[in-house]
C-alpha cells in the first residue's frame, strides 16, 4: 500500500475522532460554537508549534505562505460551520456525510485547475467515487 493512502486513512481516523470528541464536549459543556472553535484552534496551534520546534526541516517560505494561511482560514470557516451545526443539536452521524461532500468540490477543482486525472478511465473512477459520496450524504440527510 502506498504511503499516501496510509496517511489518508490516518487523517480520516483523526478527523473522525475530532468531530466525535467535539460533539461529546458540546453535550457535556454546552459552550458556544465560537468558543469551542477557538479552543480547538489552540489545540491545533499547540500541536503544530511543538512539531515546528522539533522538526529541523521546517522552513518558512513567503511565496506560498499566504496561500497556506488562506487554506487555514477556509478550513476554520468550514469547521466553524460544523461547530454551529453541532451546537444546534445536529447528529454527527448525519452531519458528517453532508460536510464531507467537500470531496466532490476538491475532486472537481483538482481535475479542472490542477489537471490531476491524466486519462478518461481514471477520471470516470474518481468522479464515480465522488458521486457515491454525494449519494451517501443525501441518503443520510433525508
Amino acid at each position: 500500500m502506498e504511503s499516501w493512502i496510509v496517511y489518508g486513512l490516518i487523517a480520516s481516523v483523526f478527523f473522525g475522532l475530532s468531530t466525535f470528541v467535539y460533539k461529546v464536549a458540546q453535550q457535556k459543556g454546552n459552550f458556544s460554537p465560537y468558543y469551542g472553535t477557538f479552543v480547538l484552534g489552540i489545540g491545533i496551534v499547540l500541536i503544530f508549534g511543538i512539531f515546528f520546534l522539533f522538526n529541523s526541516s521546517a522552513k518558512f517560505e513567503m511565496k506560498s505562505s499566504g496561500l497556506v494561511l488562506g487554506a487555514g482560514i477556509l478550513w476554520a470557516c468550514g469547521f466553524l460551520a460544523v461547530a454551529i451545526a453541532i451546537s444546534q443539536k445536529a447528529d454527527i452521524s448525519r452531519l458528517t456525510p453532508v460536510f464531507n461532500t467537500n470531496t466532490l468540490v476538491t475532486v472537481v477543482l483538482g481535475i479542472i485547475f490542477l489537471h490531476e486525472v491524466p486519462d478518461i478511465s481514471q477520471m470516470f473512477r474518481v468522479i464515480a467515487g465522488a458521486v457515491l459520496v454525494i449519494v451517501g450524504a443525501v441518503l443520510v440527510s433525508i
